[in-house]
């Protein structure tokens, strides 16, 4: 691999750069095989041959890869985001699912989350996992949460971001407002004010908001909120994690 590629591909664990170029990074036997699984595009393979484990998966993955870079145990430890690498990482082009949004907007029924301010890449991977193992049709990623293509987010969400419908980097008051418009109700978290969750009707068109770890949902966006809810607490806890709450509500939702 030269340099200039290495120096290519090390850039893209910047948001900067992932933006400019339109691509991310994954790394990983299990994650790879979930991106081809799902029809993605894999535009580089780099991969270290004295850790290909798997042959036949190797020869799977290289049939659907457009280049492949061989490299040594250190150029893939550098690009790895990990502590201890696989031996193998691929570039991707981002995924749009702007399209899909517009169409759900004007179905007569449809449940969307939308993440306001999430800052932790754990977490945010974490509800792009659950909203896709509950069904949810779409979810919607503000502008100030952390970049959803970022290599910790990527790996939590365990294969799910290459199907599952995300739409990022979203000015998410302008989404609400539109969405109203649409007929959708509003549903936020919130301690004071709020209705028991195990109370609540939903209503056919829904958008359920999942708010920042430490300051919930935003002022400019909980003003939008037709709901406010609260899941009940048995114990001494302040507060649930975000990606926590939002399977709890997801489940109660869908098992009903």
């Amino acid at each position: 691999m030269s340099k200039q590629r290495f120096s290519e591909i090390k850039k893209l664990h910047q948001k900067k750069f992932r933006d400019e170029s339109e691509k991310f990074i994954i790394e990983g036997w299990k994650t790879i095989e979930e991106a081809v699984k799902s029809g993605m595009t894999l535009e580089t393979i780099v991969y270290d041959e004295e850790k290909i484990l798997d042959n036949k998966l190797f020869q799977v993955i290289k049939k659907s890869a457009k280049e492949m870079l061989t490299a040594t145990t250190k150029e893939i430890d550098a690009l790895s985001d990990t502590v201890t690498s696989q031996g193998i990482i691929a570039v991707l082009p981002k995924l749009s699912s702007l399209h899909h949004l517009a169409n759900l907007i004007h179905n007569k029924s449809a449940m969307i989350v939308a993440v306001d301010q999430i800052n932790d890449p754990g977490n945010l991977g974490t509800i792009i996992r659950t909203c896709d193992w509950f069904g949810v049709d779409a979810m919607v990623v503000s502008k100030n949460s952390v970049d959803v293509y970022n290599p910790k987010v990527v790996r939590a969400t365990m294969g799910s971001l290459f199907h599952f419908p995300v739409v990022d980097n979203t000015d998410l008051v302008s989404f609400l407002k539109k969405s109203k418009h649409e007929g959708y109700s509003v549903y936020t978290t919130a301690l004071s004010g709020s209705k028991d969750l195990r109370t609540a009707y939903w209503e056919k068109k829904s958008i359920l908001v999942i708010g920042n770890e430490s300051h919930g949902v935003s002022k400019e966006v909980s003003f939008f909120a037709d709901t406010r809810l609260k899941i009940p607490s048995f114990g001494k806890a302040e507060s649930l994690n975000a990606a926590m709450a939002c399977g709890i509500i997801l489940s109660y939702l869908k098992l009903k």
